[in-house]
């Protein structure tokens, strides 16, 4: 992972990164894992997210970023 640029606007952080497909992966499936495996309780101090929805709408979002790779490469969890 290389870090590009980033910019900070009020609050946030905003980053423009490199990353490999497979390490955007392994984040959506550390997301998975905490979703599946994680109570609700703990998730704002595992994630910082306040509840599963917003979670779920990074790992979302994560996943619409691999889906844009060539599929004959990946794992069959990403192919539509």
């Amino acid at each position: 992972m290389e870090i590009l640029k980033y910019e900070e606007i009020a609050s946030v952080t905003l980053f423009d990164l490199q990353l490999s497909e497979s390490e955007l992966m392994v984040y959506e499936n550390c997301i998975e894992y905490v979703l599946e495996n994680c109570p609700e309780e703990q998730l704002y101090e595992l994630t910082g997210c306040e509840n599963r929805e917003e979670l779920a709408s990074f790992q979302a979002d994560l996943k619409e970023l691999i889906k844009k790779i060539n599929k004959n490469y990946l794992p069959e969890k990403y192919r539509d």
